[in-house]
């Protein structure tokens, strides 16, 4: 790819706590901060190419577009790879760190490694954080990022594409579709955020949805409802207990080793909970978790599995993204009456020292297409369960919508669901393809003690 006009040299890919590295062809480009002027401030962006082991590969490449707003797609690939081995045996697949993000002026508040214990402080550097990042932030949006992804591809040599978006990448996806529809063979979107989705906007009911399942499914199941059959009123007790007095407590850092204090309020609670709810595989040790911190007041169960998801989110870019795009159009209710309402308000509060405006219309326009999509839901997913999937149904006229029971946020890299994207990709079609094991997919099962489930 190189004579197509960006120099590309061997490099390894790498993820912190992943041990997966993978061969690629980086380099960079650099684009204006202002598209719609050449000679604003220039930035560059970061790119890989995973190219295909096929000594003839397929002229339509895979571009991946991750979550957040704020991950690495370049960094998180070594934990994607497994998803998309199969897709690289016949395609390059390639990786454009979205501007604010990796190596492509990273825009970032917080330091990832340090801990913050006060809220208040943590809200004032949040708030403080705009006039410190060496950014225009007003250039930061989803739609520019997407006129870079074009330039990429264009400079790349590449005339049709294949999208997959997870998360906040499924809009990245849904944009880029609307603003350059003649170049787009198909798009697979996991975990998909509708156009008219806003952050936080729904994270009440929704999470409590999550959270409900998540009962009604230890409820149902024999060795989870006879080892905690008052799990709901046990979080119900620890829950109200919390918000009346907050915990101090000192443990390991599940990933340092070094002494960590952390103050359990009821809105970390909620935090560590609606975040364990994302990931089936922590799930499983969730009652176990909850038991424990009633019973014995140990809570290094649950702060473990807060910690152990972290999605690598540049937290600069996140708000410079959401603060545009979504605050403006967030709705707060007057009083919440679960346990999710205050992410919201920590949200708004936040965006009012960051730059705001009135979103680029492509954004929030409905989408509609013949391109072939392949949309996949957990059903059990806290932020985007599959009605927000199904708001596309109409619209993308072309598009099969499979939604996995029981399960979380992202399914793509369930083996069933590895398995139909290759054979989506492979025949850019939804007609004929085998789904048959959608139904086969189920949660792992829970632990009764450490020493994991039931045999």
């Amino acid at each position: 790819m190189d004579e197509a006009g960006i120099a590309l040299t061997d490099c390894v890919l790498k993820s912190p706590g992943i041990k997966r590295q993978v061969d690629a062809r980086c380099g960079s480009v650099t684009v204006s901060e202002d598209p719609s002027d050449p000679a604003s401030r220039q930035i560059d962006l970061r790119i890989a190419v995973v190219e295909s082991i096929s000594r003839s590969p397929e002229p339509d490449p895979l571009f991946v577009l991750v979550g957040g707003p704020g991950q690495s797609v370049i960094e998180t690939y070594p934990a994607l790879s497994s998803t998309l081995f199969r897709i690289h045996e016949k395609r390059d697949i390639v990786l454009v760190d979205q501007r604010g993000t990796g190596a492509s002026n990273p825009l970032r508040c917080l330091n990832p490694e340090e801990e913050i214990a006060e809220k208040d402080e943590f809200m004032a550097r949040l708030k403080d954080c705009p006039k410190k990042l060496e950014a225009d932030l007003r250039f930061y949006t989803t739609d520019i990022a997407m006129q870079d992804l074009d330039y990429v591809r264009s400079t790349l040599g590449y005339e049709m594409i294949n999208l997959f978006g997870t998360s906040y990448g499924t809009r990245a996806a849904l944009v880029y579709l609307k603003m350059y529809p003649a170049h787009v063979r198909s798009i697979v979107l996991d975990a998909v955020v509708d156009p008219s989705f806003v952050i936080y906007q729904d994270v009440v009911q929704d999470g409590q949805q999550a959270l409900d399942s998540f009962f009604a499914r230890c409820e149902a199941d024999e060795a989870c409802s006879s080892t905690y059959p008052d799990l709901r009123s046990e979080f119900e007790a620890l829950s109200g207990a919390l918000e009346e007095t907050p915990v101090e407590i000192t443990l390991p850092h599940p990933i340092t080793g070094e002494p960590l204090q952390f103050t359990v309020t009821q809105t970390a609670l909620a935090n560590i909970v609606f975040n364990t709810l994302y990931v089936p595989d922590l799930v499983a040790m969730l009652p176990l978790a909850i038991h424990l911190a009633y019973t014995d007041t140990n809570y290094a169960p649950l702060i473990t599995q807060a910690y152990m998801v972290d999605a690598g989110i540049y937290d600069g870019m996140f708000y410079a993204v959401a603060c545009m795009e979504d605050a403006p159009l967030l709705s707060l209710p007057e009083e919440s009456e679960t346990l999710f309402g205050s992410s919201a308000e920590y949200f708004a509060e936040v965006c009012k020292a960051w730059p705001q405006g009135e979103p680029a219309q492509v954004l929030r326009e409905p989408v509609a297409s013949d391109v072939p999509v392949l949309m996949f839901s957990g059903a059990a997913d806290p932020i985007t369960p599959p009605w927000h999937a199904e708001k596309l149904a109409g619209s993308l006229r072309n598009s099969l919508h499979l939604v996995f029971e029981g399960m979380g946020h992202g399914n793509a890299s369930t083996e069933c669901g590895t398995r139909i994207m290759k054979s989506f990709i492979e025949s850019g079609s939804i007609v004929g393809l085998d789904t048959a094991c959608v139904a086969q997919v189920e949660p792992p099962p829970f632990f009764v003690d450490f020493s994991g489930p039931h045999p």
